[in-house]
């Protein structure tokens, strides 16, 4: 190739990644900017949920169960000191596969699904099984083709990474400001108008599967209703001590006035207290403060640098390599996000966080600092690549394992955040991607990005 070409080349190369960029920045605009206040509204009725107890159950098959993995974690595990743990699993964890048909979403819980495509049969079978128990159900996926929930997000692009990475961003939000409404005294109070002594009569404002929601003068409760048949909204029911004995009268339909989507939030109300609508108000505002955040540190992202990693790892490819990812927490589900999306390109890919027999045993008899470099001694071939992702750039895990690699002549790439910790000090280190940022959930974003975007740059393979 000629020095012009090779000039053209690059350049074109270059304009691509900066073209994914601005459809990154108008896909999670939009999002946000169209779906702020139901996203405030399901975060009010997730943390309802949670302060009842419930447990949210996540799923996703393929690239998208590392997602369930990831929201899973975010809710288990805070990363924000001082926020609760909230129960949550990702059903997709097990293995065998099994617990995909289990009840673990019930009355009272959390299904949560995601899909980056097409229609996903295993994915409405989830939210229909879960909404058939009385869950609320939600689910994140891509515009033209959404199963039907309680609450459904769409992201309007056709492809999936840039799905993906709104969906992060998406639940990172969902997860931030739940904790909001745990803050505000008696935003989470239960009403319970069929405690009384005598049975009463109240109106069907919501219905999911085995439960409803029921309005008697102005105050909203839960109910089961297996008890009536084919109960639907705008039916007056009798009930008692949370259970609907009979139908007084058939409904006429939706009952929230003139709002059309009004059913889908069964716990907003026009006696609603006035400081819930302010907080909801400020919850969506912060949503789509939360995108801008994400959006700016996406264009910060050094695209010379992307181009350059990708030829590098695209020669070792090329050779036979393997691509070999790994992190901790919500940065494993990224290496194992970055190892399927690579698979689905065709490339050889895979994620250390997969083996958890191996994981385990290794950080059990000689210590989780050892858990990836333990599984590079007799895995690492010379060709292949080494992915370490993490948050801090200094886990200790990570970089033995980076060290590792290089011992072997592996390529060496670490993806890190805030000042790229002690990454940034490791001379022989091939490439450094640090996000400059210390907080976790939009930092986590933008990594997505950068390795969805050296993906792109490499390309399938023939």
């Amino acid at each position: 190739m000629s020095v012009p070409q090779a000039t053209s080349a690059r350049a074109s190369g270059r304009e691509r990644l900066a073209a994914g960029i601005a459809d990154r920045e108008r896909a999670l605009e939009t999002f946000f900017e169209h779906e702020q206040g139901r996203l405030a509204n399901a975060c009010h009725e997730l943390a309802r949920a949670f302060a009842r107890g419930g447990t949210l159950v996540a799923f996703g098959t393929g690239a998208a169960a590392t997602d369930a993995a990831h929201v899973a974690v975010e809710f288990m595990h805070p990363v924000i000191v001082g926020k609760r743990a909230l129960p949550a699993l990702a059903l997709t964890n097990d293995a065998t596969g099994a617990a995909r048909g289990s009840r673990l979403a019930g009355a009272g819980d959390i299904a949560l699904a995601i899909a980056h495509g097409p229609p996903d049969p295993a994915v409405e079978r989830f939210l229909e099984g879960a909404r058939g128990r009385g869950a609320v159900t939600l689910v994140f996926g891509a515009a033209g083709s959404m199963p039907a929930a309680d609450h459904g997000f769409a992201v309007a692009s056709e492809d999936p990474q840039i799905v993906q990475e709104v969906h992060e961003t998406a639940y990172h939000v969902l997860w931030e400001l739940v904790h909001v409404f745990f803050e505000q005294p008696g935003l989470l109070d239960e009403a319970c108008i069929t405690c009384g002594d005598v049975a009463v009569e109240a109106t069907v404002v919501a219905v999911r599967g085995a439960t409803a929601i029921v309005e008697r003068d102005g105050a909203r409760e839960e109910v089961a209703v297996e008890l009536v048949e084919d109960v639907r909204e705008g039916d007056l029911l009798l009930c008692h001590a949370g259970v609907a004995l009979e139908r007084l009268a058939a409904g006429v339909g939706e009952t929230q006035g003139d709002d059309p989507s009004g059913f889908l939030y069964p716990f907003m109300s026009s006696s609603a207290p006035s400081d819930l609508d302010a907080v909801l108000a400020d919850v969506s505002a912060s949503s789509v403060r939360k995108a801008r955040d994400a959006i700016e540190l996406r264009g910060e992202i050094d695209l010379d640098a992307v181009r350059g990693c990708a030829a590098a790892v695209r020669e070792r490819l090329q050779r036979g390599g393997r691509l070999i990812a790994f992190g901790n927490g919500g940065s494993s589900t990224d290496a194992q996000d970055l190892a399927a999306d690579a698979l689905a390109r065709g490339w050889p890919a895979l994620a250390l966080n997969d083996d958890v027999a191996t994981l385990t045993a290794v950080g059990n008899d000689v210590g989780f600092q050892n858990v990836f470099s333990r599984q590079l001694i007799p895995l690492a071939r010379p060709a292949d690549v080494a992915v370490a992702i993490t948050t801090s750039g200094s886990s200790a895990n990570a970089l033995a394992g980076l060290e590792e690699a290089h011992r072997r002549t592996l390529l060496t790439i670490g993806i890190a955040g805030y000042d790229g910790g002690r990454l940034a000090e490791l001379d022989w280190l091939d490439h450094l991607f640090v996000v400059g940022s210390d907080y976790i959930p939009r930092l986590q974003e933008a990594h997505a990005t950068i390795y969805h975007l050296i993906l792109e740059a490499i390309g399938d393979a023939p």
